[in-house]
């Protein structure tokens, strides 16, 4: 592949094969056995009544998964896996309203809701206490381009825990997040919705599937136009995706799956921090310009994927992705602390305007075995994965025409959001801050087993060898960079499953991350050695009421030993001296407690710490130098979690809600600007029919003012309360 950017439009391509849906629950007919009449001649005969009862079609249990295609390169049951791994069904999604990739995984122990850390955009999320947003997949191939994601057109979303490396190769900290795309079923069908809320929420989907012979099609549809409780805010979002399944033979699938997504909105990273907590000021308050409305997105992705089975035991998977994502956004950051006090406190802002185009083009290939091996169930999996990643930035300062960096101070308390008239560049001419491209290369292959050593007792062992290489030019002239890195990444587990309702496991995961990981490179850290990560876990995973209902627990470690620092000798380089670790404790309860009665509720105990560090910085509050040596990472709220219920009154009425609560967490690396702790409240009450449901659903019932995310000198609002009415069908 050539290593120029040549094309800046997307383009359709063909994308990966994947594995179809679940299958759909059935209905139960029952009726009273009928006597058979003995009839004589002359005789009046007199049938007893038949009574025929249609049962409501029985839903699976809604919240409760039984299996992940992200813990392995197959589908394999959850109590098999040794590690923990959070999934988020549709019907969960579907209860709480959560149209967006970031409002479902709230529902994950252990995740958070990050600030764009590093510069990126879209979803940033934190895991254990380390940075995710680069660690996203689509149906198990790697989707880390920076963009909003919808759940329009999504079945679950899969979260593994723990350093995952020889999975996924680099990165995979704190865990990976994977989105398991809606495929055909081979049935015919057609649903959709139409959303109202307060704001001015206006949403409406379509989920439409059908098939002809041995191709199976399903198209899924999705417009949003909605406003914001924050003042000058709005997004505009469509999206559609279509997907195809072709049987070439008995044992040979083929198979399409398409996104294309589209966004308009405005970069607002919301109030400013004042004295290290958020500015006490009404949470609509906006600190931007009423004509800054540029943050454009625009993403095309593509997965074709070829499934053969060479016999009962033996199938391969090749799964072709081609990404191109683009984004255009100015940004409005607030730069250093707050001055003055009381009524006449002001604080700066930046802003520029930037430009990032991303493509990818990546190969896996998927085998997988399954053969007794010494008279044991075994299953081997082994393949390759090559790919291609061509990043673009461009930035510019924009507070001047000339691109010339200043800052432009407003008022905490009186702010006022006047028009910006010609003090925004629109365009790239003239000087540039930034303006770089970058070329990676990943080439890797991996053995995976899992071998029974009897009913009870199961391994799983293997490794992953990633040869990772990048290439930086700047187009400035200021300097070009090269980067090659190999790694060898193994993991281990075993799991005791003394009965079929309990299972017990011990893992343990190594993972890194190079310097390129989230494509860009300086000077001060081209030539280092990837930083080492490892996740010690055990665990348990319990079923009860005939599988119904699941619970979780997970103690684990998870450590950086050689994090990235700033050289005390030369300010200018980094070394790897530091140390970070989370150790933790996760909850989870998932399935229906009785009939009619389905819950979801996680927890987590993070200890999140920077063990060791020679980096210092200034306290926002205190004016010192303090080393980050002792401190809790940012953004890792030290308990969180989620209670979701959903309780059926009758067939028809349906009445739930929920709390989301976390406690304080600290934006800052020396641990003075906080974050408050919240619970926020939800509820929901649905009606349903045969081919009909109208759901309204009510956010922050209590009208908490908590913080969604946040940095150090900024903290964004979480919602108000709100509701949405939704009118769904079904055919």
């Amino acid at each position: 592949m050539s290593k120029n950017n040549s094309s800046t439009t997307a383009k359709w391509r063909l994308g990966a094969l994947l594995p179809l849906g679940a299958a759909l629950s059935g209905m139960a007919m029952a009726s009273e056995p009928v006597e058979e009449p003995t009839a004589n001649e002359g005789q009046e005969i007199i049938l007893k009544d038949v009574k025929v009862k249609a049962n409501r079609e029985k839903q699976a249990n809604r919240f409760k998964a039984e299996t992940s295609s992200t813990g392995s390169k197959t589908e394999m049951a959850l109590r098999d896996i040794p590690q923990s791994v959070s999934v988020v069904k549709k019907e969960l999604i579907q209860s709480q309203n959560a149209f967006s990739l970031r409002d479902a995984l709230k529902n994950v122990s252990g995740l958070t809701i990050a600030a764009g850390e590093g510069g990126r955009t879209g979803d940033s999320i934190t895991l254990r206490g380390f940075a995710a947003s680069a660690d996203q997949y689509l149906d198990g191939v790697k989707d880390n381009g920076q963009y909003n994601r919808d759940t329009f057109f999504i079945e679950r979303a899969e979260v593994l825990k723990g350093a995952s490396s020889i999975l996924f190769g680099r990165g995979a900290t704190g865990g990976v997040i994977n989105q398991v795309a809606k495929k055909p079923t081979g049935k015919t069908g057609i649903s959709g919705g139409f959303t109202y809320g307060l704001y001015d929420f206006k949403r409406t989907s379509l989920d439409a599937e059908s098939a002809y012979k041995d191709l199976s099609a399903r198209l899924n549809f999705m417009y949003q136009d909605a406003g914001s409780f924050r003042d000058y805010n709005s997004t505009n979002r469509w999206g559609i995706a279509p997907s195809f399944a072709l049987k070439l033979t008995p044992d040979t699938d083929l198979s399409l799956n398409l996104l294309h997504q589209e966004e308009e909105g405005v970069f607002d990273y919301g109030v400013p921090m004042v004295k290290g907590r958020p500015a006490d000021v009404p949470i609509n308050t906006f600190y931007g310009f009423a004509d800054n409305r540029l943050m454009d997105t625009d993403v095309n992705v593509a997965t074709v994927a070829l499934t053969h089975r060479f016999n009962s035991d033996f199938s391969v998977k090749n799964s072709v992705r081609v990404g191109e994502y683009e984004r255009k956004y100015l940004t409005h950051l607030f730069s250093g602390a707050a001055t003055g006090s009381g009524l006449n406190a002001t604080i700066n802002r930046t802003q520029a305007l930037r430009l990032n185009t991303q493509e990818n083009v990546y190969n896996q290939t998927d085998f997988v075995f399954k053969k007794p091996l010494l008279g044991f169930n075994n299953t081997l999996m082994f393949g390759s994965e090559f790919g291609w990643e061509d990043y673009d930035f461009k930035s510019k300062n924009s507070f001047r025409a000339n691109g010339t960096s200043t800052t432009f101070p407003i008022s905490i308390f009186n702010p006022v959001s006047a028009r910006s008239t010609a003090i925004l560049a629109s365009d790239f001419s003239g000087t540039l801050a930034t303006n770089r491209a970058t070329h990676a290369q990943t080439y890797a292959g991996y053995v995976l087993d899992q071998f029974e050593i009897s009913p009870e007792w199961k391994l799983l062992a293997g490794t992953r060898y990633d040869v990772f290489e990048a290439q930086q030019e700047d187009r400035l002239g200021v300097a070009n960079f090269e980067s090659s890195v190999d790694q060898w990444s193994p993991r281990g587990g075993i799991v005791w499953q003394p009965s079929k309702t309990q299972s017990y496991y011990f893992s343990y995961g190594k993972s890194f991350n190079p310097s390129a990981e989230s494509l860009s490179l300086s000077a001060n850290n081209v030539n280092l050695p990837p930083e080492q990560n490892h996740n010690y876990e055990i665990g348990a995973k319990l079923d009860f009421f005939d599988n119904r209902l699941s619970a979780t627990a997970a103690l684990f470690r998870l450590e950086k030993t050689n994090a990235r620092t700033t050289s005390p000798l030369d300010p200018n380089l980094q070394i790897l001296a530091g140390e970070q670790r989370t150790d933790g404790f996760e909850l989870g309860l998932a399935g229906e407690i009785l009939p009619r009665w389905d819950v979801s509720v996680t927890y987590a105990y993070l200890n999140a710490e920077i063990t060791k560090s020679n980096n210092s910085a200034v306290g926002s509050v205190s004016g010192l130098t303090k080393s980050f040596q002792g401190m809790t990472s940012t953004n890792v709220p030290e308990h969180s979690g989620v209670a979701w219920t959903s309780y059926r009154l009758t067939d028809n009425w349906e009445i739930g809600g929920g709390v989301f609560y976390a406690t304080d967490r600290y934006a800052d690396n020396v641990n003075e600007a906080v974050l408050p702790g919240y619970a926020r409240l939800d509820a929901v009450l649905a009606y349903h029919q045969k081919h009909y449901d109208v759901q309204l659903n009510v956010f922050n019932l209590t009208d908490t003012v908590y913080y969604e995310s946040g940095q150090q000198n900024s903290a964004l609002p979480g919602t108000p309360v709100t509701g949405q009415l939704s009118v769904n069908f079904k055919y």
